[in-house]
């Protein structure tokens, strides 16, 4: 291939070649990525995930930047003890899906907590975020419908809406929308705005309060995946809802419990009539197997715990605060962050690389984002601020990226 940098996009579906070929071809990208230099994906821990860890072909403890965990909580005792303990009450698995047998009252429970949690009448649970998005969107539209989309919401929403109409909107582009829903009226049966709380590239909100508004004038579903929001956005960290003072006002709200519940799995939130249909028509949940009940056990501690230890909040919030401010002082561009993510602005994919390959040697980590994942032109490092960070390591990371500038621009 003639070109300067090879993309993970070479490599996708092709008329032209079989998947033996494209896997075959595959190495050339793989070689690349070892002439470059630095670990990008696939880079494998043998601690936790977490502010500080040990990664393969490092001596050491190295500063990282590469986990969600915003709040710690995978790693804290009081998590780890409740998913002993409901290991050692229901065992280490379901074994069945919840439809058929695998619903145990620790499931309810978490669902009940979740639901009150974020401002809604039900829940429903995934073994995965991703799950959890794409079962929904599958389960409620069809070719009589359409989904109205940010051109920044996670691919595990529009994997959902392969069966479906879509139309893209400008990020946050609420004139737009107005308009564009206004021409479409009468068109379609169901008609839903797709939105992400925090949005996990550029770490910025939705414009929540006005597309609330923009939904109601025009009689449609909101859905917000929350993902990057719950745990850390609002007074109490019950999400970009609270943040904006709009609890109830949204028509489903989406996430995970990778993130600031530190566990995995995911969850639909909504009326209680709609979650009652997804039980049955939500194949990604149907057909699955139950959430263990460790996550379960871990997930309700991680909730009780943001709820009743502010400090911990408290503790993420001053390292946001902080960060923000070294970087901003420095003049780095991080876009409009208002969250836990930071994305420094490269703007050039080979230099992402160089620059992920210098902090390394610094034994620093973080995760480089190029292109397909962004545009060319928005090729950044994408920093993940956690409450278990220590403003010295903020300070070393900062300190690094100025000493690496003097010898490549961004």
């Amino acid at each position: 291939m003639n070109k300067t940098i090879i993309t993970l996009k070479d490599f996708e579906l092709s008329p032209k070649e079989n998947i033996i070929e494209r896997s075959q071809n595959f190495q050339a990208y793989i070689d690349q990525m070892k002439t470059f230099g630095c670990k990008g994906y696939w880079v494998m821990s043998k601690t936790g995930v977490g502010a500080k860890m040990e990664i393969e072909g490092y001596d050491g403890v190295v500063s990282a930047y590469i986990s969600n965990d915003y709040l710690g909580m995978s790693q804290r005792e009081e998590t780890k003890k409740a998913g002993i303990e409901a290991v050692l009450k229901y065992g280490t698995g379901a074994s069945a899906a919840q439809a058929i047998g695998g619903y145990l009252d620790i499931h309810k429970k978490l669902e009940e907590e979740i639901a009150a949690f974020v401002g809604q009448e039900d829940a429903i649970l995934f073994s995965s975020g991703f799950g959890a998005n794409a079962g929904f969107l599958r389960a409620i539209l069809g070719k009589n419908d359409i989904a109205y989309i940010d051109p920044y919401i996670h691919t595990s929403a529009t994997s959902g809406l392969i069966g479906t109409n879509t139309k893209h909107i400008g990020h946050n582009d609420i004139g737009y929308l107005d308009m564009i829903l206004e021409r479409d009226k009468g068109q379609y049966q169901t008609r839903i705005i797709i939105i992400d709380g925090v949005y996990s590239q550029n770490g910025d909100l939705s414009l929540l309060p006005d597309y609330i508004k923009v939904c109601k004038k025009h009689n449609c579903l909101l859905m917000m995946d929350d993902a990057h929001g719950i745990g850390v956005m609002g007074d109490s960290g019950r999400g970009t809802a609270e943040h904006y003072d709009c609890l109830g006002q949204v028509d489903i709200i989406t996430g995970t419990f990778s993130k600031s519940l530190g566990c995995v799995g995911g969850f639909v939130a909504a009326s209680a009539k709609l979650i009652q249909y997804l039980r049955y028509y939500a194949d990604s949940n149907v057909f699955s197997a139950a959430m263990t009940p460790q996550v379960a056990g871990s997930a309700l501690k991680a909730l009780e715990l943001i709820k009743t230890r502010p400090e911990i909040r408290k503790k993420l919030w001053e390292n946001i605060y902080y960060l923000r401010r070294r970087l901003t002082e420095e003049g780095f561009d991080i876009g409009s962050s208002e969250s836990a993510i930071f994305p420094i602005m490269v703007k050039d994919n080979k230099k992402v690389y160089e620059i992920s390959r210098e902090l390394q040697k610094m034994s620093i980590f973080v995760s480089g984002i190029t292109y397909p994942a962004v545009r060319t032109k928005e090729a950044r490092l994408r920093v993940s601020v956690l409450a278990t960070h220590e403003l010295s390591q903020l300070d070393d990371l900062v300190n690094a990226l100025v000493t690496i500038r003097k010898s490549i621009s961004f």
